[in-house]
């Protein structure tokens, strides 16, 4: 009887059945994180977006030496968004789906190098977190490299762990066309890896790619330095407490925030501690994951002394680290404790994500509302500037320069969207206002700000 019980839970403790309830977990936590970054995926796209959509339209040509000089990453995401747009169209959600698809290969990654690390208890909490993570959602439904970015960064520190040279290589090498920034991470490689020999072999299509590419980045770092006194470029990742204040606080919450500003700090400092309580709990265990997380803000800090790319969203390559070392903590709690606290985290999570899924005001910026609500109406942009979302969806004809308004036009629409920077001494206004028009209505489509005026003449 003793040995038949014995035998049943050898048998239920290292069968096959046991390992098909694990897998369970981690489906069920990648079905969720589908379903997840699937809500709400129609939103309007916000001007990046668009730039994507319009990039994507341009001919390979154009998009190397037309845009890339003049924007600030590498070329792989563009070109292989370009080369969707034409299989598949460019709808909102269509340009949205390969974020979508790097945003669940993240949550596969993570699994499998905490599973590696740490074992299937870690693994599974680490999926399900990453599955429900409010930040990861929202970059996972954004026509943008940084689901990309993600991805490739928990792909090369799996296959680093697993000592698959040829696949790390492969993937630092592409993750070097994706995002400058998400190259932070090489430092921790070369801190944690004894073999140097394999390590810098691994480096050489990287190093390669970049001494091929160095002329146009050179054109984009030198052109970014031109802008750092102009406030636009500043107000995207200057050094400052508020910006350094914001990458737990947005790791932790998501995009979400409360109108009650004491409400919004207390909640930020209560779910901050508390995950910052098991990421303490976790120190000792893993050298690597916590230099992942830590180490690439901290050149990121430094960085930003000289060039402002100090902002939370630039760096959520580090929220898979996060949440393994969250993980961590949490399987050292036993019994009541362990069950409570990983109740509230998952709340926290879940809460988070569900308040931005389901809440207009945390989604995008709604071009395509604004424009419909204009209509046939004539729009003046200042210095005819960010027009990618009225080019995007069909506006472009509406477009009217201050210079050729004739002040016979019975309905003009202006642009306040970030009229501060691009127009700070408000010409177009007062030429507007000098012509007759008059004031007779504001605009707030979630961010993008209009004000309508009539020709009272």
């Amino acid at each position: 009887m003793v040995r038949s019980r014995f035998f049943v839970n050898r048998l239920f403790a290292d069968s096959f059945f046991v390992r098909i309830w694990e897998q369970k977990i981690f489906v069920f936590s990648l079905s969720l994180g589908l379903v997840l970054r699937l809500v709400s995926l129609n939103q309007s796209l916000w001007l990046d977006e668009a730039t994507t959509a319009l990039v994507a339209k341009m001919s390979f040509t154009d998009i190397f030496t037309k845009f890339l000089p003049g924007d600030f990453h590498p070329p792989l995401y563009y070109l292989l968004i370009k080369v969707w747009v034409f299989l598949f169209g460019n709808s909102e959600v269509v340009l949205r789906i390969p974020s979508v698809i790097f945003g669940l290969g993240t949550i596969v990654f993570t699994y499998l190098i905490a599973k590696e690390l740490f074992g299937i208890r870690v693994a599974n909490i680490v999926s399900f977190l990453t599955a429900t993570s409010g930040l990861l959602i929202y970059y996972s439904q954004e026509a943008r490299m940084y689901s990309m970015a993600v991805f490739l960064v928990s792909s090369v520190f799996y296959f680093w762990i697993k000592k698959c040279w040829f696949w790390f290589s492969l993937f630092l090498f592409l993750l070097g066309l994706v995002d400058y920034v998400a190259l932070f991470v090489v430092p921790v490689f070369l801190i944690c890896e004894k073999n140097r020999k394999k390590l810098i072999l691994s480096f050489l299509p990287l190093f390669l790619g970049f001494a091929v590419w160095l002329p146009v980045f050179l054109k984009q770092f030198y052109g970014g330095l031109s802008n750092t006194g102009n406030a636009w470029w500043n107000i995207l990742g200057a050094l400052n407490l508020k910006n350094i204040a914001l990458i737990p606080v947005k790791f932790v919450l998501g995009r979400i925030s409360f109108d009650d500003r004491f409400l919004y700090f207390l909640i930020a400092c209560v779910s901050i501690s508390l995950f910052f309580y098991l990421l303490f709990r976790s120190f000792g265990k893993n050298k690597v994951i916590l230099l992942w997380f830590v180490l690439p803000i901290f050149i990121g800090v430094i960085m930003s002394i000289k060039i402002p790319i100090l902002y939370y969203f630039r760096f959520i390559f580090c929220l898979p680290a996060f949440y393994i070392l969250v993980s961590s903590g949490l399987s050292t709690l036993r019994g009541i404790y362990f069950k409570a606290i990983l109740f509230v985290v998952v709340f926290i999570n879940i809460f988070s994500s569900i308040f931005y899924l389901t809440s207009y005001r945390f989604q995008r910026e709604d071009w395509r509302l604004a424009l419909r609500t204009i209509g046939n109406d004539f729009l003046i942009m200042p210095n005819n500037t960010h027009k990618e979302a009225v080019i995007y969806y069909g506006k472009e004809d509406n477009l009217l320069d201050i210079g050729s308004l004739k002040g016979d036009e019975n309905y003009i629409w202006l642009s306040r969207y970030v009229w501060e920077i691009t127009d700070p001494q408000d010409y177009t206004r007062l030429e507007i206002e000098k012509l007759g028009f008059e004031k007779v209505g504001e605009y707030n489509f979630n961010g993008v700000v209009f004000w309508k005026y009539q020709n009272k003449r």
